[in-house]
């Protein structure tokens, strides 16, 4: 639904709300709820949406209907409402669970209720829990097995919508070099000097220049990578949106979190998890096998005009575009609590080792 009367704060989310919600969405039919217990989540996790856990106690026989549901809103946090406002986050969310999660491959938690209000931009999302399962962990980075797991998954997702005429149906769906994404590049200059006090000494001097370069070559590499072949891409694949070993069935892989989705290329999903969510050793052992890896699933998928050497030159402009993204989050998000300090720091420091690794000042035009 796209409207605006849900709630707008997690206090909000009353029995009453939810037994309607989940009666028009046919989950529920005589029962009621009766009682809503609340878990905060997030902590450390989660920095652009206020989610909670919600264990449901029904009045009256509710076969089928959820025990528990993840809540997801817009957030307190005036830095996380700006950035929203630039890059469409909240809108792109809903609108992928609304219109695109029934036919695209690749396992995300079912939604139980969608609405979203294009006038305040606030939202809620009520989503299936995922639990018991294996939650990637962005301190301690994916293995080299979890990372393949991921890939795999991502290929599809990217094959399926590959070159699709039906990207340009989607106006929500920002496109990479969009004016929107575009905004990118004054966000980044503003947040610069914060990322360098953040880093102090851990930023190499190399990683500096580079970086203190890209400020003003934003918008040129934005219009390199939507030059590449476009499908819908993920946007923030990385190791904290990730589920493993999932219920009962022990399902492979999930991924969550669908806010800073593009259209855009393949390539981007592929560097920044490998950038961001894997320490550098790991990445260094298996980063070409893992490449070669997306690039077989892929054309597993049906991709058919795109060389693995061209995956390799992308995944090297994406990755150091992909620097971009740890800047703005480290220098415009709370970032919460010790963990929260500890996830950008990682990121940071994983990110600056892979552009330096890979050059990546020499692809800057």
């Amino acid at each position: 639904m796209v409207g605006s009367s849900f709630p707008r704060s997690l206090q909000d989310i009353t029995p009453e709300w939810l037994t309607g919600v989940l009666r028009q969405g046919g989950v529920l039919s005589s029962a009621r709820v009766s009682r809503i217990l609340a878990e905060p989540m997030g902590l450390g996790l989660g920095f652009m949406s206020a989610m909670q856990r919600l264990s449901i106690d029904y009045a009256g026989d509710a076969p089928g209907a959820p025990t528990r549901l993840i809540a997801k809103l817009a957030p307190a946090d005036p830095g996380a409402r700006q950035i929203d406002l630039v890059f469409q986050f909240y809108e792109k969310e809903t609108g992928f669970y609304r219109l695109l999660q029934a036919e695209t491959p690749i396992r995300t938690p079912r939604a139980y209720h969608v609405d979203f209000d294009p006038e305040s931009h606030d939202f809620i999302l009520l989503m299936e829990d995922l639990s018991p399962a294996r939650l990637g962990d962005h301190l301690a980075g994916l293995s080299p097995a979890d990372a393949g797991l991921a890939l795999d998954a991502v290929a599809a997702l990217h094959g399926y919508w590959w070159r699709s005429p039906r990207l340009a149906e989607m106006p929500w769906l920002l496109e990479m070099n969009s004016p929107q994404m575009k905004g990118l590049q004054g966000v980044y200059q503003q947040c610069w000097p914060a990322v360098v006090d953040f880093l102090g000494d851990g930023m190499p001097p190399a990683m500096r220049k580079t970086g203190e370069r890209l400020a003003t070559r934003i918008e040129a590499m934005m219009d390199l990578a939507a030059g590449m072949p476009r499908t819908i891409m993920h946007g923030d694949y990385r190791a904290d949106n990730m589920f493993f070993e999932i219920g009962a069935a022990r399902e492979p892989f999930a991924i969550a979190d669908w806010q800073v989705m593009l259209e855009g290329p393949a390539a981007f999903d592929l560097a920044y998890m490998l950038a961001g969510s894997l320490n550098p050793d790991v990445r260094r052992s298996c980063e070409d096998a893992l490449i070669s890896r997306h690039h077989a699933g892929l054309e597993g998928a049906g991709v058919s005009d795109y060389s693995l050497a061209r995956l390799r030159e992308d995944y090297r402009i994406c990755a150091t575009l992909g620097w971009c993204w740890p800047v703005v989050a480290i220098g415009s998000l709370d970032m919460a609590n010790d963990r929260g300090v500890a996830v950008f720091r990682a990121w940071a420091e994983r990110a600056m080792a892979t552009v330096l690794d890979l050059n990546g000042d020499a692809v800057i035009p």
